[in-house]
């Protein structure tokens, strides 16, 4: 079997991943076109934005455009901005739409024009500070998205890289065998059924919501739907949000044996143990500290020595059915 192969939904919705060059945010798409998500957020090259809309309008969607963004390294930003510890992972330029530069077009889709106008903007830098969106905007964005309440709640509360380990605390928060329409590893990857973190691994209107959008898409693309859950139902080595791994293997009794070790996010930063993996066929944690073995011979480690921040703190998972 062969894992994290390109896949791409033979029929519907396949307009996107083809105008895109990939199957990135397909399944929220999906739930779109549905009726499920209410909103969408995305980026299109700016000199694509008018093909992008005429394809929205074939499905019944609607396109605000934002702003065109031109990325930037956030090293670039100077040090006397105050706040720059605090933006998001997205750094770019903004410049108004009629701006004749080339960029990326960051923009809302939905189905009810109404909505578009609840769309989000992204943290500012104006005159060295940083500019943050009004409080009740935040607090309401989630909710527009389509976002179960249970889970906005719990990000409003642990989302805070400076104080949590968020996808710790949504393990620890979780008392049930974790279900796979829970999983939000893949999300980045294409396999997967939402694209928010749930408050804990077996929420029950997450479970609700993606067993509602699971049957639709089956009904269309079953051989897609079959693709995502063999994923959604690997097991998982997590030590920080957007730095984990998935494995072509199983867990027993709080060991992970494998035979093949897959970095699934796209932050490239974030693979830096998949060799230290990879060398070896099985492992376990004990004190924090990975152990990983070959046989049954240790090769390799990952220890707090070796991790990024304190927050950075393993843990294995597999999702189930049950």
């Amino acid at each position: 079997m062969v894992f994290f192969e390109r896949v791409l939904p033979e029929r519907f919705c396949r307009e996107f991943a083809e105008f895109k060059g990939g199957a990135h945010q397909i399944v929220m798409y999906m739930s779109l076109v549905l009726g499920i998500k209410p909103l969408l957020d995305d980026w299109i090259p700016s000199s694509r934005l008018g093909a992008f809309i005429d394809l929205c309008s074939n499905y019944g969607l609607h396109v605000r455009a934002d702003a065109v963004h031109c990325p930037v390294n956030p090293g670039a930003l100077s040090d006397d901005v105050v706040g720059k510890e605090y933006i998001t992972s997205t750094s770019a330029i903004g410049f108004p739409l009629n701006a004749e530069v080339e960029g990326n077009v960051h923009l809302f889709i939905s189905k009810d024009k109404e909505l578009l106008k609840r769309g989000m903007w992204y943290p500012v830098i104006v005159r060295n500070r940083v500019i943050e969106q009004p409080r009740i905007d935040i607090l309401k964005y989630g909710e527009v998205l389509g976002y179960p309440s249970c889970c906005v709640r719990f990000f409003k509360k642990y989302n805070n890289w400076s104080r949590y380990n968020f996808l710790l605390e949504i393990h620890s928060h979780s008392e049930a065998t974790p279900h796979y329409y829970c999983n939000p590893f893949t999300k980045d990857a294409v396999y997967s059924y939402i694209y928010h973190m749930p408050c804990n691994f077996r929420c029950s209107e997450t479970i609700s919501l993606v067993s509602r959008l699971r049957t639709e898409i089956q009904k269309r693309e079953p051989g897609f739907v079959d693709a995502i859950d063999r994923h959604l139902n690997m097991p998982f080595l997590v030590f920080y949000e957007r730095k984990f791994y998935a494995f072509d293997g199983f867990i027993d009794d709080e060991r992970l044996y494998y035979s093949q070790v897959y970095f699934p996010d796209s932050w490239r930063p974030g693979k830096v143990y998949l060799k230290l993996l990879q060398s070896g066929n099985n492992l376990h944690i004990s004190d924090g500290t990975v152990h990983i073995f070959s046989g049954r011979r240790e090769v390799a480690s990952i220890g707090s020595e070796m991790r990024e921040n304190d927050f950075e703190y393993p843990f294995l998972i597999q999702f189930g059915k049950q």
